[in-house]
């Protein structure tokens, strides 16, 4: 797959969405989309058994 461009990402989405974006702001949010990129990456690659199933009830420190 390859990789996804922030640019891109925010162009396509930024019309879609009417929210105003100081073109400052662009290179932030470009920066985020890395990161929340590279956290998606280790999330999928990390491996779980076919068994486990996610919990019914989230109950936030358990």
């Amino acid at each position: 797959m390859p990789e996804a461009d922030p640019e891109a990402i925010i162009a396509a989405l930024l019309p879609a969405t009417g929210i105003p974006v100081d073109p400052a702001w662009r290179v932030a949010i470009a920066a985020n989309l890395r990161i929340a990129g590279t956290i998606a990456e280790a999330l999928k690659s990390f491996p779980l058994p076919d068994e486990v199933e996610p919990a019914p009830i989230f109950e936030p420190g358990r």
